[in-house]
């Protein structure tokens, strides 16, 4: 899937969710990105950099209401916006995993039961969806998969492994 600047054409469509006639038009890639999220049957594991968008918070709820675990690692600078995802995360009873390190939390992918990988240049918002040069590619390959596994565990284990669950101690959350 790839996006562009062209894509701001079609984000008046985004409230039917309705997608237009273009071939890459961004609303036919985000349903389908949220297909693949709502297929997931047994785990969901999500490692972003960025992650503002209601719609894609929406359909990982829906997993974890479906009893999917649901595993999240977040950029911590990037959970301390106005529209970041973590709160609705937390209210749902999803607790991202976040911690200041010296370097940045970088990746988008999202690993659907082991299976399938998605990934690419994508912060999951609406600007990068509807406006900027991005992409995103969705493979059930294992070659492929496996190591995305593996990286999503070496990140979690690292930032698991010095954090208590002090996350949510550092949340104001009513």
């Amino acid at each position: 899937m790839f996006f562009s600047q062209d894509c701001t054409l079609c984000r008046p469509h985004l409230r039917c969710m309705k997608p237009c006639a273009k071939l890459n038009c961004p609303v036919r890639h985000l349903r389908r990105i949220i297909y693949y999220l709502d297929s997931a049957i047994h785990t969901l594991d999500i490692c972003i950099y960025f992650f503002t968008f209601t719609e894609l918070a929406e359909a990982i709820i829906r997993a974890k209401n479906r009893n999917v675990v649901v595993r999240i690692i977040l950029e911590d600078s990037m959970t301390h916006t106005d529209k970041s995802q973590i709160m609705n995360f937390y209210k749902e009873g999803i607790k991202p995993v976040f911690k200041s390190l010296d370097v940045l939390v970088h990746h988008k992918f999202v690993i659907i039961d082991n299976n399938i990988v998605m990934t690419g240049s994508i912060n999951w918002t609406k600007s990068a969806f509807f406006g900027n040069f991005e992409n995103v590619l969705v493979t059930n390959e294992s070659a492929i998969v496996k190591p995305f596994v593996n990286e999503f565990e070496r990140i979690l284990t690292m930032l698991t492994a010095t954090t208590t669950e002090t996350n949510s101690e550092t949340l104001d959350i009513h």
